[in-house]
């Protein structure tokens, strides 16, 4: 999501889990002073904040909480990764021992729960930053359901590693969970070899489309996005756009993520995409 008007407070559906993570993708204005962001137990100014995460520029990260009116004892860190003017991405992973920070793919702190899971509901940012896209992700099963159904302005996101001894993995946009349902989009690096990309309907194969150019390597970690678009399928793999595969079947028939073959997955989930991210 595009989160242009700060602040923003909104429900996180479905509550907070273990297992889950809070990933944010954004940029520092150059006027940055400093902004937040809560882990709260409702709505309302008066709620609790179970994790108050503040980068201050050019000074400290301060991380606290907020109990009944009252701050708890502050804990923070020096090295401050947060830049006036620089891009930044970062996860919040939710752990059984607490918040666990990663920045720019390094991590950089754990905050010890203070406030149980249960109870925390809502998700708040404000002051100096501009989020461009944002979402909780969690690990899939292999074959799942997309909840809610795939809609244009939805992205999959997925880090992951290549196995070295690995020969091909697949990604597939289905319309059901059996075997013999039809398949909207069939992404299929092949190491040392192409990306190849097709539609399965009623069983028969469709033209396959290619991309010779494969970044996906033996031994690598990789990140991806694929961004639901108007016109189709439109894959970035580590920071780079790598093809749009146009659309064969309608968005509202697809219901089912799978994936096979030679991968690690260590995270992967929906995210709703902001305009001014991906263009």
């Amino acid at each position: 999501m595009a989160l242009k008007n700060l602040p923003y407070v909104a429900p996180i559906s479905g509550g907070l889990r273990e297992g889950m993570a809070l990933y944010l993708q954004g940029v520092v204005p150059t006027n940055a002073d400093r902004f937040e962001i809560n882990f709260k137990t409702g709505q309302s100014s008066n709620d609790d904040i179970a994790f108050h995460f503040n980068p201050r520029m050019d000074q400290k990260v301060a991380m606290n909480s907020l109990i009944k009116g009252r701050l708890g004892t502050e804990e923070s860190v020096s090295d401050n990764p947060f830049k006036k003017g620089e891009a930044f991405e970062m996860f919040t992973v939710i752990k059984s021992e607490g918040y666990q920070v990663y920045v720019n793919g390094k991590e950089l702190y754990t905050f010890k729960h203070r406030i149980p899971l249960e109870k925390v509901s809502t998700l708040n940012f404000s002051g100096d930053v501009a989020v461009n896209l944002s979402g909780f992700i969690q690990n899939l099963p292999y074959v799942a359901p997309i909840s809610g159904g795939l809609r244009e302005g939805m992205a999959l996101y997925l880090q992951g590693v290549v196995p070295t001894n690995a020969d091909r993995f697949e990604i597939n946009f289905k319309t059901g969970q059996s075997s013999n349902d039809d398949i909207a989009f069939h992404f299929n690096p092949r190491m040392d070899q192409k990306v190849a990309m097709n539609s399965l309907i009623k069983g028969r194969l469709g033209t396959e489309e290619s991309v010779s150019d494969n970044p996906f390597k033996k031994g690598e970690a990789f990140e991806m996005f694929t961004v639901i678009k108007s016109e189709g399928y439109q894959v970035y793999v580590n920071g780079k756009e790598l093809y749009t595969f146009k659309h064969r079947i309608s968005l509202e028939k697809v219901s089912t993520l799978n994936f096979s073959g030679d991968v690690a997955v260590n995270l992967s989930g929906f995210i709703q995409v902001g305009h001014c991210f991906f263009s």
